[in-house]
This record gives structure tokens, sequence and C-alpha cells, in this order.
């Protein structure tokens, strides 16, 4: 067997890569290549004596550092649909109850900022067009008959 020198692992000994970590597999010191049988009956030289090294002891796993999720090129990045939810109400706004749905909108697009910055997402331009928009409803409602006075059907009674 074959003990990985960067992670420790035993490995077989057909193996040239660790099958833990990947790296490539030493092969152990105290292996002799063998001889030809082709050589015949020559003197065998005097082989030295090398030292047997102590067996390597593997090292503890460790576990590998926690990087964050940082998307790459061409990835998605991850989105809050808060922002786009806040929408819904911000266009209803303009046609029902323009100063509750107005508020509910602004209320959601705050949200969906907070939300986003809490989470490290992008910056959820929904959410603000929805405060803009719900801010107009309400601005266009309070002054509504300044804006548009209604018209004078009748003489003014004198």
């Amino acid at each position: 067997m074959k003990f990985c020198g960067e992670c420790g692992t035993e490995n077989p000994d057909t193996n040239s890569f660790c099958k833990n970590c990947g790296k490539g597999l030493r092969k152990p010191a105290g292996t002799v290549p063998e001889a030809s049988p082709a050589a015949g009956p020559a003197a065998v030289p005097a082989q030295q004596q090398v030292p047997e090294a102590a067996p390597m002891q593997p090292r503890p796993v460790e576990a590998p550092a926690v990087t964050p999720d940082i998307p790459g090129p061409g990835a998605v990045p991850k989105r809050t649909w808060l922002g786009i939810i806040s929408l819904i109400p911000a266009i209803f706004s303009w046609i029902l109850y323009p100063v509750l749905l107005g508020i509910v909108a602004v209320v959601f697009g705050i949200a969906s900022i907070a939300l986003a910055r809490r989470q490290g997402t992008r910056f959820p331009v929904a959410g603000v067009i929805a405060i803009i928009i719900g801010l107009l409803a309400i601005i266009v409602n309070i002054f509504w008959l300044d804006i548009f006075p209604p018209p004078q059907v009748l003489p003014p009674i004198q």
C-alpha cells in the first residue's frame, strides 16, 4: 500500500494519484527493480544496504477551507424576489386604495433593499421602482383635486 504525502490516505499500489486529494503518489523508497531474465548467469554485484526509512505516519486529514460562493463569469447571481413582489401593490395602488397599497409598496420596497444587503445579493432595482410608484400614487391621490379640479357643470349660485 502507498500512503499519500499530502493527506496521509492509504492507496493501493496500482494507483498513481491519491484517491482522496488527487496528488501524485511517490514510489516507496525500498523498491528495487527486478533483474531481467535474459541477463544470464552473470555475477551479481553486491548491493549497498539502504537504511530502511521509518514508515510514513499519515497526517491527520484537515477539513478544507470554506470559501464563499462567488459566482463565476456567466453565472446568474442570486436575487431577492421581494423587490419584484413589491411591484404588485405599487401597480394596483393606481387603481384601488392608493394610500394603503402605496404604503404597502413602499414598505416592501424598503424591506427588499434591506434583505438584499443582509444576503449580499444584487441591488433590487424593482424594489426602488416600487417605492417610487407607491410614493407617486400617494402624492397624486392626496393632491388629486388640486391637479384635476372637477368641472363646473352648474353655474355658481349667487
